[in-house]
């Protein structure tokens, strides 16, 4: 994580550290366990939480603006004679292959039961809890025997017409009437355990953050052989044919996540001692 990033993120967990371990009250004996673990469905929601704000932030200020300045996005980006950059969903899956070669045991996939791609169907108790979701308008958790994980599922929104116009346009879609604001999908997080402690769920955070910031990386590492490229600092596609640096991404990213994260860190002291 880059220097200005690490400062960012350094006083949030400073702050969070301060609520946790000097303000909070010494916990009853009784309540300890109780007191120092947190359920992974409220983690798994705030790393969700992280997850949408870097999603739309990509989506709509690198794809939407830099397709309106001449840059193409493509699911098959990572072949060579391409100069193309991947759309949300590949982006999401970069970002999940990047958590996979963490050493900390998050699971994220992007999953529907009309997927583009047919190995991302939902099946069996997923399928169950995603047409819940559906029907609920709620994030699911529940525990999957088939692979010993309990799973967090919530809802991917069609948050834009050309999410929608990609989708019902795409040669191998199973279905093209896709409208705006529509549960096309659902993102799900996968974890071994029931409960985990406070300092997992920071290594958690930092793990999806750095995990970001390699997929956009990558990306860039992308342009910097196109046959015209976009230049690469501090302005971004709205502003023209620029792409924003990795730092500089990574850093309004950081921006738009951190305050809501950092409330529901606060929260998450409380709420992970209701039964």
């Amino acid at each position: 994580m880059k220097l200005n990033a690490f400062r960012l993120f350094l006083g949030f967990i400073l702050i969070l550290s301060i609520y946790l371990f000097a303000t909070a009250p010494t916990p009853l004996p009784t309540n300890t366990t109780n007191s120092r673990t947190i359920p992974t469905n409220l983690a798994l929601s705030i790393l969700n939480q992280e997850n949408n704000v870097a999603r739309s932030l990509y989506t709509k200020e690198i794809v939407l603006a830099g397709k309106k300045q001449g840059l193409k996005f493509d699911e098959d980006w990572k072949k060579n004679n391409l100069d193309a950059g991947p759309l949300p969903a590949q982006f999401l899956r970069e970002t999940a292959n990047q958590i996979e070669k963490s050493p900390q045991p998050i699971g994220l996939f992007l999953g529907s039961d009309f997927p583009v791609n047919s190995a991302n169907r939902l099946r069996g108790k997923q399928l169950t809890f995603f047409n819940a979701l559906k029907d609920t308008q709620q994030p699911q958790y529940f525990y999957a025997d088939d692979i010993n994980r309990h799973i967090y599922m919530a809802a991917d929104i069609a948050i834009s017409r050309a999410c929608v116009s990609c989708h019902n346009e795409h040669k191998d879609s199973p279905k093209t009437n896709w409208k705006l604001n529509d549960i096309m999908g659902a993102t799900t997080w996968t974890y071994p355990e029931a409960k985990m402690d406070h300092s997992n769920l920071i290594k958690m955070i930092v793990t999806y953050r750095k995990s970001v910031q390699k997929t956009y990386e990558r990306y860039l590492k992308n342009v910097s052989s196109y046959k015209i490229k976009p230049e690469i600092g501090d302005k971004w596609p709205r502003h023209g044919f620029f792409l924003p640096s990795s730092d500089v991404f990574m850093r309004r990213f950081e921006q738009d996540a951190s305050a809501s994260t950092l409330i529901s860190l606060l929260n998450v002291n409380v709420e992970s001692k209701i039964p």
